[in-house]
């Protein structure tokens, strides 16, 4: 899945309910959770940006935190995460050869980066994404697990054979003590 993911960072908390439970507890807490969460994918995409406002922080500057390819950004005072995403977006409209992929439930800003040629999805599609993924990875790390046990080298060795690399294994340790 090649491409750049942006997501706004507040919906999402606000929109899934174990984050927002959290967030009522701690917003911090919720806000590094959702980063943790989003860096098991970081390595599905080209780059992760997610986007907090902190419009009304007073004298707020942006700040920007960047783990491999995840980036997170505060915005500055007076300027909302939308703000962020639709400059970011307007900066590659016109790029065919990029996959830009927003997140969020803000109908209106799904539309204002839809015209700049953006996709969008909504938080609720956003987790039945990455919770299939997940779940294909897992099915598909369970499957090779079982083929290595299958073709593993002990399983082509002979009874007698087994017996003559234990002795020596077990020998080769009398040696070292």
């Amino acid at each position: 899945m090649p491409g750049y993911l942006i997501v706004d960072g507040y919906n999402i908390i606000n929109s899934w309910e174990d984050l927002k439970t959290l967030g009522e507890e701690s917003m911090e807490s919720a806000r590094e959770k959702l980063i943790d969460y989003l860096m098991d994918f970081a390595i599905l995409w080209d780059k992760i940006t997610i986007v907090f406002d902190a419009h009304q922080v007073p004298g707020g500057v942006e700040t920007r935190e960047t783990f491999h390819s995840l980036e997170v950004i505060y915005t500055r005072e007076k300027e909302t995460a939308d703000n962020v995403i639709e400059k970011i977006t307007h900066n590659f409209k016109g790029r065919n050869n990029i996959n830009i992929l927003v997140a969020t439930s803000d109908r209106v800003q799904q539309e204002i980066v839809f015209g700049r040629g953006a996709h969008r999805i909504s938080a609720r599609e956003l987790k039945i994404l990455l919770e299939s993924i997940k779940i294909d990875v897992r099915e598909k790390y369970t499957d090779n697990i079982f083929l290595l046990d299958r073709n593993s080298l002990d399983s082509h060795l002979g009874e007698d054979v087994r017996d003559k690399l234990n002795k020596m294994r077990h020998a080769r340790g009398k040696l070292k003590t």
